[in-house]
């Protein structure tokens, strides 16, 4: 009898040691934790799947467990988006949906930040734009790859200007819009400074509206780069009288005593050849132009100390 007692419980512990979980070798989970003791298909919520590879979050709260755990091998749990939900976009946009979208809705939130990451930032007018005008196949649910240049879009904007004169293909203008146009601005008028302008460098003074150089817009006409092509005439700088600029300093160009940040700011390149009297306190800041050259004295000026010290009193 007793003998009998001990086979028995010899077999049920060799059962118990070599039973497998029909939820698969890897599950090592207890079994209270999910079943309750009156039967099997009672499943009590109380496995926390945050602990796994696979968080719930979102619509996957709600989600039946049978519906993504196909079979009792829980390791065999698709956790890929792409192998639960059908590809609307037919291959369009890769398999990395969470890229676009998000477990609480297939809504997409962040076009913004999207185009950031994609080499398109939107600004300017692109931010109100239609998606449908870029992305002619968007209501297929398709974003195929697109040109990102402006041409691809603008082509008719560039020829648009024939006849004009800022008509771009006469003169040549860059199909890269950005070159000109601001891209943050809300109209094509909004001209930037990207313009390689290095044959004339808009640099300090010159950093003006093109308007200002190109009368009426009219690009077709080449401006010359001489100063007194803009500095002449009824130019206050041109007319200037103290000193006189009209005589005798009218035989050197402008950047021989001036710089393009300033008209005051001034020194004449040739000055250490006149007895090197450009020196020591004639170097000062207070010393200008016409603490000596007074009004149109230009070359008379004596070079001598008593032109203008000779109030010195020597003892």
């Amino acid at each position: 009898m007793y003998r009998f007692i001990y086979i028995i419980l010899f077999c049920f512990i060799t059962f118990s040691i070599d039973a497998k979980s029909p939820h698969g070798e890897k599950f090592n989970v207890d079994c209270a934790t999910c079943h309750v003791t009156q039967n099997w298909t009672t499943i009590k919520k109380g496995y926390d799947h945050n602990k796994t590879k696979f968080p719930l979050t979102g619509q996957h709260k709600n989600v039946d467990c049978m519906k993504c755990h196909v079979s009792l091998e829980f390791s065999t749990a698709k956790s890929k988006c792409y192998e639960c939900h059908a590809d609307v976009h037919q291959g369009t946009t890769g398999r990395d949906c969470e890229r676009c979208h998000n477990t609480s809705s297939w809504i997409v939130t962040r076009i913004q930040s999207i185009h950031q990451e994609a080499g398109f930032p939107l600004r300017g007018e692109h931010q109100t734009a239609d998606c449908n005008r870029c992305h002619t196949s968007a209501s297929k649910l398709q974003f195929n790859n697109i040109r990102t240049d402006c041409y691809a879009c603008h082509k008719t904007d560039y020829y648009g200007t024939a006849g004009k004169p800022y008509d771009h293909a006469v003169l040549g203008f860059d199909t890269d819009c950005a070159h000109c146009h601001n891209m943050t601005g809300t109209e094509w008028n909004s001209i930037g400074k990207g313009f390689d302008h290095s044959f004339f460098p808009l640099v300090g003074g010159h950093n003006l509206s093109c308007n200002e150089c190109h009368i009426n817009g009219d690009y077709r006409v080449k401006l010359s780069t001489d100063c007194t092509s803009c500095h002449s005439g009824k130019k206050a700088e041109a007319t200037a009288l103290n000193p006189a600029h009209t005589s005798l300093f009218s035989k050197y160009s402008c950047a021989e005593c001036h710089t393009t940040q300033t008209w005051d700011n001034v020194k004449f390149k040739q000055h250490d050849a006149f007895y090197k009297i450009y020196s020591g306190h004639h170097k000062n800041a207070w010393t200008k132009c016409t603490d000596c050259h007074v009004n149109d004295a230009g070359f008379d000026a004596t070079n001598t100390c008593s032109r203008c010290h000779n109030d010195i009193q020597h003892l």
